[in-house]
């Protein structure tokens, strides 16, 4: 029994001291340990952590083909920048629209002045004074081929720019609006005209008959028969430009027999930048939304007139027609800078599928005006060559700064499409008061020089009027969703 206990006290002993021994060696497979190979320090990478757990998923080129690699924030439709630039661009919408348009001048202007002459008046000029030189007038000048008093008469005007106009003006109006936070938008919006041209309306020159046919000619107190025009009126046989001398009226008159050349142009070019507010804007119904904004328009002006005088009209007695036509040029041209802070209210009732507003603006600023007027040998054409040698061209420039106000208004529908589109139809008219126009910035004169002669003065001098343009606009709308 002694004996017995004492072996079991032996084996338990023994297997308490072996375990720490099998714990430090090192396993061999398929063999025993070696004693020579038993290691009482931690293995290596010991405190490196747990192990990696081994990978039983499919190869990485499987991921690869199934969920490609990011390709940056332009292709990250879930990033939240994307959602929130997507979300700031909702119910923005863009407009484009045809203007068939009418651009209509408020004056007009005689491109002269009156005349004043001697009692009795000399002949190469006109029979007496003339307060309208736009209605016709007599011209008295010597005829050597007139066997009864040797003086013979024709009629001369000189053109306006009375019914000139600008139809069927044709441009384009771009919008585009950027809701914020549903209590306002920006807006903004361009628009221009192609330029405009339109010639004076003055008779045609030569004329193309000399008298008119079927009706018995005027005579003057010489019982010699005046040239006759269509319906019985006197026949122009000159077109003319006068001048004053020394500002008062004089005898100065350029004469034109061969020919008359015109052109006047306009150019408009606006944009607006607002802040819209939704100060009642509900989805239906009536809406309205004050406004408030930076508007810039820029308007050009420009008149250009000349004539051709060769004495077919025999005006200079024994001279015969010329080789070469005597010629003049004016030219003025203006240009309209505006900058002006608007006002206004857009009203609107609006149905599931119509819409119809009215929208008016009203602005003030400043309007920064430039002229020039060119002259090319001016008071030649009618004179006997060689006796008045005008420079070949003559310049003048101005500049003014003035109030600039405006008014705009827009009476529009709106046809809703689809949930996107929209049909729109509408009429616009615009007032720019205060304009530079080139008609009225021209001085004619002519200046003494002490010596009994005189030399050009013909310059800018800035005129301003109002111009109306008005249009029907037709285009589409598309807002984003």
């Amino acid at each position: 029994m002694n004996v017995r206990v004492q072996f079991d006290w032996i084996i338990a002993i023994t297997l308490l001291a072996g375990g720490p021994c099998w714990a430090q060696s090192q396993y061999v497979p398929g063999g025993q340990t070696n004693p020579a190979t038993i290691q009482y320090l931690p293995p290596e990478n010991y405190y490196q952590g747990p192990p990696v757990a081994p990978n039983f998923g499919p190869p990485p080129s499987l991921y690869a083909e199934l969920l490609p690699e990011d390709r940056g924030f332009a292709f990250d439709h879930d990033s939240r920048r994307d959602l929130n630039f997507g979300q700031m661009l909702r119910g923005s919408w863009l407009r484009l629209e045809y203007l068939q348009g009418y651009l209509q001048r408020s004056s007009s202007r005689v491109l002269g002045t009156p005349i004043h002459v001697g009692d009795p008046a000399p002949l190469g000029g006109p029979a007496q004074d003339v307060v309208d030189v736009s209605n016709q007038f007599l011209l008295l000048f010597a005829d050597s081929t007139d066997l009864v008093d040797g003086i013979s008469g024709a009629y001369a005007q000189v053109p306006t720019t009375d019914g000139v106009s600008w139809h069927h003006a044709q441009g384009m109006r771009a919008s585009f609006g950027i809701p914020i936070l549903d209590v306002a938008s920006v807006e903004t919006s361009f628009w221009g005209y192609a330029n405009q041209s339109a010639e004076l309306n003055a008779p045609a020159i030569p004329a193309a008959s000399q008298y008119a046919p079927g009706i018995p000619p005027l005579e003057d107190d010489n019982n010699v028969p005046f040239p006759l025009g269509p319906h019985g009126t006197n026949l122009t046989t000159f077109l003319a430009t006068t001048l004053t001398t020394d500002g008062v009226p004089g005898s100065r008159i350029m004469l034109y027999d061969a020919g008359f050349a015109s052109r006047y142009e306009a150019r408009l070019k606006a944009g607006s930048i607002d802040l819209v507010l939704n100060w009642k804007a509900p989805e239906l119904g009536w809406r309205m939304q004050p406004i408030i904004g930076y508007r810039h328009e820029q308007y050009g002006d420009h008149l250009a007139f000349g004539g051709a005088f060769d004495n077919r009209s025999g005006f200079l007695d024994g001279v015969g027609i010329l080789a070469t036509p005597q010629t003049n040029l004016i030219d003025s041209n203006v240009v309209n800078q505006r900058d002006q802070i608007q006002f206004g209210l857009r009203n609107e009732l609006a149905t599931r599928f119509f819409t119809i507003g009215v929208q008016e603006k009203f602005a003030l600023g400043s309007n920064v005006v430039h002229g020039s007027v060119l002259t090319s040998n001016l008071r030649e054409p009618g004179t006997i060559p060689g006796s008045l040698d005008d420079p070949a061209l003559t310049s003048s420039f101005q500049r003014r700064v003035v109030v600039a106000p405006t008014f705009d208004l827009d009476v529009y529908a709106k046809i809703r499409m689809t949930q996107w589109m929209n049909f729109r139809v509408g009429y616009s008219l615009i007032v720019m008061s205060n304009l530079g126009v080139a008609d009225e910035s021209i001085r004619f004169n002519e200046v003494s020089d002490g010596l009994g002669g005189t030399s050009p003065d013909v310059g800018v001098n800035l005129g301003f009027r109002h111009r109306v343009v008005s249009a029907l606009t037709v285009g589409g709308e598309i807002i984003l969703p």
